[in-house]
């Protein structure tokens, strides 16, 4: 155990001077180069600015993948980043003082595991490395810091698990403040509500649909005379790729934006052609030209957008207000659902979609329906589906949830309160123990 009251040994003085240069030696004869600079210094181990860069870099990446956007690299995320790495390192000499040991082969297995997670997250291995091409990294950058961030994880939890849980002892009446003094904070269980809906779809005009109609044909019969795709492409094609012959490039099934795209890639093998397939964006004959030996197909396609004008959205509103005025006029809601809904399965069933809690709802319906009450039909809804009407046929109320259901994960929500608390404690405590120098 060392203290910072007892002075530098030899190995920090030159530590220390580690943390003011680098220097290149290659050419004696020239100024020195900086070529690392030395962020802060902790139990003789150095944190260097790329790894300071680093996690950064890897802590916009986890926002990323979290669905977030990432934030500002400001002076104030540079020091709680450091601040993170330093207290890494002390929890991890502390570990090592006590002869506690990770083992590398589970870290590596569960690196292994995370990776696989994320490539059947982003459809292949190479959508992956894309997106993490993205944020400036590499697979090994990945790789390397999620190692660090799980051995980190362990070394904390041998450390909890002996020097802090121990000691930390939660009390019924404890648990019970707790959930009377945030009370306006516990989750209660949404209202359910039994409902059915009237769906009328918003299509392109007859015109706009016959008009692609007539150039898809054309397209196939092009290529039905033997001319070669990416000429057909070149000439028929409607889509930004057409003067690249409709070249999209090397994917794999599950990389397209569509579904039924990826479904009738994956079946079509090297110099195969599609049938029109239609898409939420147009209509789309695809093409491989070659299968590469990891499996990615080098795919062409002819596309034709469909676009749904605003007199289309207008022509789909006037026929689901039509819809709503009959159920306003006195026909059963069951009656117009099944003959008029475009929905097929809950048309045939007088338009009942079933129960739900609202909060299982899209954020859309939970607002359309949230304050409707048994009987009532909403104001219609446009939705990426297309227009809809709701009647609410029964509602339960819902409740806030009571202590005893509650009481397992409050009791574990405030030990781990507790264990945060002392943990802060301990690692103020180990600054003390550990020399710690922040440049």
């Amino acid at each position: 155990m060392r203290s910072m009251s007892a002075g530098l040994s030899t190995t920090r003085v030159a530590l220390a001077a580690l943390a003011l240069i680098v220097l290149s030696t290659a050419a004696p004869a020239q100024e020195p180069v900086l070529l690392e600079r030395v962020v802060a210094i902790v139990d003789e181990e150095m944190i260097l600015q790329s790894d300071l860069d680093l996690a950064i870099e890897l802590y916009q990446l986890d926002r990323q993948l979290a669905g977030e956007q990432p934030a500002p690299v400001t002076p104030e995320l540079r020091r709680e980043v450091l601040d993170s790495l330093i207290e890494n390192k002390l929890v991890i000499a502390a570990a090592k003082q006590n002869d506690m040991v990770v083992e590398e082969a589970d870290i590596e297995a569960r690196v292994d595991e995370r990776v696989e997670q994320l490539v059947a997250q982003y459809g292949s291995r190479e959508a992956l490395q894309r997106a993490l091409a993205e944020s400036g990294l590499t697979m090994d950058d990945f790789r390397f810091r999620y190692a660090n961030q799980l051995r980190n994880q362990q070394y904390m939890r041998l450390v909890v698990g002996r020097f802090i849980r121990p000691d930390i002892e939660v009390m019924e009446n404890e648990v019970e403040q707790y959930y009377l003094d945030h009370l306006d904070e516990m989750p209660a269980e949404a209202d359910s509500v039994t409902v059915a809906s009237i769906l009328v779809r918003v299509q392109p005009s007859p015109e706009t649909r016959r008009a692609v109609q007539d150039r898809v044909a054309a397209a196939m019969a092009a290529l039905d005379s033997g001319r070669d795709f990416a000429d057909v492409a070149r000439e028929f094609s409607e889509g930004p790729n057409a003067q690249r012959g409709g070249r999209i490039g090397a994917m794999r099934p599950g990389d397209l934006f569509d579904r039924v795209l990826n479904q009738s890639l994956e079946k079509l093998g090297a110099g195969q052609t599609s049938q029109p397939i239609v898409s939420s964006r147009g209509v789309h004959i695809l093409h491989v030209d070659s299968v590469q030996a990891d499996g990615a197909k080098v795919v062409r396609q002819i596309f034709y957008p469909i676009e749904v004008t605003d007199a289309d959205v207008a022509a789909a509103r006037a026929r689901i207000e039509q819809a709503r005025q009959r159920v306003l006029d006195g026909e059963p809601f069951s009656l117009v659902a099944s003959d008029v809904s475009e929905d097929p399965v809950s048309a045939a069933s007088g338009g009942l979609m079933g129960t739900f809690q609202l909060d299982q709802l899209s954020p859309a319906f939970q607002e359309a329906l949230a304050d409707a009450q048994v009987g009532e039909v909403t104001e219609p809804l446009l939705t990426a589906a297309g227009w809809y009407v709701f009647q609410v046929i029964d509602r339960q109320a819902g409740h806030r949830y009571t202590y005893e259901e509650l009481a397992g994960e409050l009791r574990q929500f405030v030990e781990s309160q507790k264990i945060e608390a002392a943990l802060g404690e301990y690692i103020e405590g180990l600054r003390d123990r550990f020399f710690v120098d922040i440049k």
